[in-house]
């Protein structure tokens, strides 16, 4: 409703489990110009039957053609709702992609993508834990950008195994 009634005008926005990104009752009003991040995950029971590369295909359709001010960081192992370290760890760096995007240019349209902001989204995930997915982000013109990221290494896996341990009383 907000979108609905602000447009454009509408302030930056967060938007936790993609609902916006639906196929929904009533259509989504999506402000062409209007700043949104949108934080979905994989094991989402409104995914359905959609694969991973379905449900974040979908969501991206729904996004206006002309829109250069979206992204989407789709976590493959976050349920509907996040889980705390994962939030915590990307909220901050969210919020800052997301100023740093209305700024540019004075919040005109066809503002830059912040790159910079997103790339601390990318080291957030990474060092919160053992995430995998994509952040996926609008360049104008129905384009899109992608980075993928995932995974645990040696190094954080051996870590999780020591904090295992020594939660069962182990050396």
């Amino acid at each position: 409703r907000l979108w609905r009634a602000l447009g454009d005008a509408a302030p930056p926005t967060v938007v936790i489990n993609g609902g916006c990104a639906m196929d929904l009752p009533r259509p989504v009003h999506w402000p062409v110009w209007a700043a949104s991040f949108l934080l979905m995950g994989g094991q989402d029971y409104f995914r359905g039957g959609m694969s991973f590369e379905e449900h974040l295909a979908d969501a991206k359709a729904r996004v206006p053609a002309k829109n250069s001010t979206t992204a989407i960081l789709y976590v493959n192992e976050m349920p509907h709702m996040p889980q705390t370290a994962l939030l915590s760890a990307v909220l901050p760096g969210m919020l800052r992609a997301l100023a740093a995007w209305r700024s540019a240019a004075g919040g005109a349209a066809g503002a830059p993508a912040p790159r910079e902001e997103l790339e601390v989204v990318l080291a957030a995930v990474a060092k919160a834990g053992c995430w995998s997915g994509r952040l996926v982000y609008t360049t104008g013109g129905g384009a899109w950008a992608e980075r993928t990221f995932g995974g645990c290494g040696p190094r954080s896996t051996s870590k999780r195994l020591r904090m295992a341990v020594g939660a069962l009383g182990g050396a």
